[in-house]
């Protein structure tokens, strides 16, 4: 039985609230987003936190499942993991897209519109539904469609595909000793920059086809940092506070400018940072950041993150279109700088509570009932 690292769950609310202001501050309410870009870019760049979620991902696996693919990966094994990590993510993913279904037929009665059109199409809902919205085989270059019905879901669809593969990666990667391990995290840190310079010239835009690769090799960082997690004689040097600042400070550096210019260099700056992060608070101490990560209202952000993840897009389309159906015109218009950063604290407070709600009734039960009658048959 695998020990929880308290720290990590901590970690995912943070990141999962950070990329929240982001997609609210520059996609539902940019003027709040500008506001904020007057003093600091730090959630211009929230996007970068998903790379986080990947790299944590590898790591919190690896973790969890080191003991089950450590010798072998047999039918039996990868079943079960498979299996688990499905009734991890999908109820809830399609408990959301059932959501955005209902508002399809709302906004029909309510403002008349077109439905069903655009990236709410009827195709894109079935890639939706079978976790392909990522790979839409439709769309060159780079298969850079819209078929995302609750968009930050397109994560969890590559996700899943790396999910398939991960047990091979994790055993093979075990098989490797230290200075291998160095060589593999160079060339994927390398491969990153290269995917993202070649592409779109910079994290936020690789999707499609290139996310498959950007979640794989981050995936990959993840199991490393683990490895060197895991191996006793270097605990004594990230069993501090030090580390953690070096980490934090690396990051808020990055991520408190938006270069233009090397722009694919600074997302990429940051990766190391992110796994350098992980490390430092993965081991409890006594210190001032650990005490605050296993705080309770910090455990609980982070036991419900994947509900604030996946639930504040539909809220946010749901208030964007009452807005329009009764204001008759677009969200936050006319709003001050002092009224766009209010609605931002507004709308944080409803999508924690209703990612407690969905966390309550929806995610833990499905999960639950899903795990329980897929393991009995077995």
């Amino acid at each position: 039985m695998y020990k929880h690292i308290n720290s990590l769950t901590s970690l995912r609310g943070v990141a999962a609230l950070i990329v929240v202001i982001h997609h609210f501050s520059y996609y539902a309410l940019p003027k709040t987003g500008s506001t904020l870009s007057a003093y600091s870019d730090f959630f211009r760049n929230g996007y970068l936190w998903v790379d986080f979620f990947f790299i944590l991902s590898g790591f919190i696996m690896t973790h969890v499942y080191i003991g089950d693919f450590l010798l072998r990966v047999n039918f039996s094994n990868y079943r079960s993991y498979l299996l688990s990590r499905f009734a991890r993510i999908y109820p809830l993913h399609i408990f959301i897209l059932s959501l955005f279904f209902g508002l399809e037929i709302i906004k029909t009665f309510l403002l008349n519109n077109y439905t069903f059109t655009g990236k709410f199409n009827l195709t894109a809902l079935f890639a939706n539904i079978f976790l392909l919205q990522a790979f839409d085989l439709n769309c060159p270059p780079l298969f850079w469609c819209n078929t995302y019905w609750n968009e930050p879901a397109w994560s969890i669809s590559v996700e899943f595909l790396i999910y398939c593969i991960f047990p091979f990666l994790l055993f093979f990667s075990l098989k490797n000793g230290e200075k291998n391990d160095l060589m593999i995290y160079i060339f994927s840190l390398f491969s990153i920059l290269l995917l993202i310079t070649f592409t779109r010239g910079n994290l936020d835009s690789i999707i499609g086809i290139p996310s498959i690769a950007r979640c794989g090799l981050e995936c990959i960082l993840g199991i490393i940092t683990y490895k060197v997690y895991h191996r006793d004689k270097y605990k004594k040097y990230f069993n501090h506070n030090l580390l953690a600042i070096i980490a934090i400070t690396w990051i808020i550096l990055i991520m408190n400018y938006y270069w233009h210019h090397l722009r694919s260099l600074h997302d990429w700056l940051i990766l190391p940072a992110f796994s350098l992060l992980i490390l430092a608070v993965s081991v409890n101490n006594n210190g001032v950041i650990s005490k605050f990560l296993n705080s309770r209202l910090m455990l609980y952000l982070g036991t419900i993150s994947y509900s604030i993840y996946m639930v504040h897009w539909f809220v946010q389309e749901l208030l964007k279109t009452f807005w329009i159906y009764k204001f008759h015109h677009v969200f936050g218009k006319s709003f001050t700088e002092y009224e766009a950063l209010t609605s931002l604290g507004v709308f944080l407070m409803i999508i924690i509570l209703a990612a407690s709600l969905t966390y309550r009734f929806v995610e833990v039960p499905m999960r639950n009932y899903l795990k329980s009658t897929i393991f009995v048959k077995q």
